[in-house]
C-alpha cells in the first residue's frame, strides 16, 4: 500500500474521532483539528498521487468513499447538535452520494472503469468544508441569510457535480 493510500485509510479512521469529539464535548477545538487533518491528509494524498504516479484503482475508489463518509458524517453531526438546516444538506448528500456509489458500481461492472474525482465535485467538497468549519466554530449560530446562502452555495455546487457526473456517466455507458 503507497502512501496516498495509507492517507486514505487515516481519513476513514479520522471520521468516527470526529464524530465522538463532536458530539461527547462542549470544546470545538478538537473535531476542527480532526475535520482539518482530514481535510489537509485528503489534499495531500491526491498531490502524492499525481505527483509521483501513484495513483492506483484502490485509491481511484477509497479516496471519494472516504470524502464523501466524512462529509456524510459531519452533517449528520452538526445536525444532531441542533442545526436544523444540517438535516436538508445530510439528505441532499446522502441521496447523491447513493446515486453516484450505485451508477458507479453499475459502470465499473459493465466495462472496469471507474469515474474519477473533477474539479467541479473538488469545489463542491471545498465550499462543503467551509460551511462546516463556520458551522462548528459558530456552534451553528449562523442563521439568517448568510447560513441561508451558504448552505444553497454548498447544496448548488453538490448538485451541479451530480448532474455533471451523471452526463459523463451516461456517456461512458454508451462507448
Amino acid at each position: 500500500m503507497n502512501l496516498p493510500n495509507v492517507l486514505t485509510v487515516v481519513r476513514f479512521f479520522l471520521i468516527p474521532v470526529f464524530a465522538y469529539t463532536y458530539l461527547s464535548g462542549e470544546d470545538v477545538v478538537i473535531p476542527v483539528v480532526v475535520l482539518a487533518v482530514s481535510g489537509l491528509t485528503d489534499i495531500l494524498d491526491g498531490y502524492i498521487a499525481r505527483k509521483y504516479n501513484l495513483i492506483t484503482k484502490w485509491g481511484i475508489v477509497f479516496d471519494p468513499i472516504a470524502d464523501k463518509l466524512t462529509q456524510l458524517t459531519v452533517a449528520f453531526c452538526i445536525a444532531l447538535k441542533g442545526y436544523s438546516p444540517m438535516w436538508i444538506v445530510f439528505g441532499v448528500l446522502f441521496v447523491k452520494e447513493l446515486v453516484m456509489v450505485l451508477g458507479g458500481i453499475n459502470l465499473y461492472k459493465k466495462s472496469d472503469v471507474v469515474i474519477s474525482a473533477n474539479w467541479y465535485g473538488k469545489v463542491a467538497t471545498l465550499i462543503f468544508y467551509i460551511l462546516f468549519f463556520t458551522l462548528i466554530i459558530s456552534g451553528g449560530n449562523i442563521g439568517g441569510i448568510e447560513g441561508a446562502v451558504m448552505i444553497a452555495c454548498a447544496l448548488a455546487l453538490s448538485l451541479f457535480a451530480l448532474i455533471r457526473y451523471t452526463i459523463v456517466f451516461f456517456g461512458m455507458r454508451k462507448k
